[in-house]
């Protein structure tokens, strides 16, 4: 930080946690958030289970990276008993995916913030993720590329 008269450090001291986010930007239906401690087949299954809880209803289409645990067979097997169809983007292509753009967002959100813990920092996480994920805007450039009849749907 820079003053006046003199320059001034702030120590942001760095918090370290023991998972990974998996985030569901739903443009219809509720957004979920969700921790697990690894990224394998069974925690995605886990994710997607939480998915269609919070949307019981109807169907629900997936924009996904190609992630192996998100090819593999188990959670294939379980998208489909859930009702739910993953859409894969071409590998090196984010800009396809509505929700980077939320991502992008939130880690602006979280970059001047000074957490006090594992718990303020993940309370922080999805309290931000869940606000962002009400704006349609993070979606607008997709839908209009990818789904421009949508209007015709409403």
């Amino acid at each position: 930080m820079w003053s006046f008269d003199r320059t001034v450090q702030i120590e942001k001291p760095l918090v370290t946690v023991p998972w990974r986010s998996i985030g569901f930007y739903a443009l219809t239906g509720q957004s979920v958030i969700t921790y697990k401690e690894r990224l394998v087949k069974e925690t995605i299954v886990e994710a997607l289970e939480e998915i269609r809880e919070q949307n019981p209803q109807g169907r629900i289409l997936l924009v996904a990276d190609n992630y192996g645990s998100h090819h593999a067979k188990l959670t294939q097997e379980r998208a489909d008993e859930l009702g739910i169809e993953f859409v894969f983007i071409p590998p090196y292509s984010p800009t396809l995916n509505a929700i980077e753009p939320l991502w992008k967002d939130l880690k602006r959100e979280i970059s001047p913030t000074i957490f006090e813990g594992k718990d303020h920092f993940r309370e922080f996480v999805t309290e931000a993720f869940l606000r962002l994920s009400h704006r349609l805007s993070f979606a607008v450039d997709w839908i209009e590329t990818f789904l421009p009849d949508i209007q015709k749907l409403q």
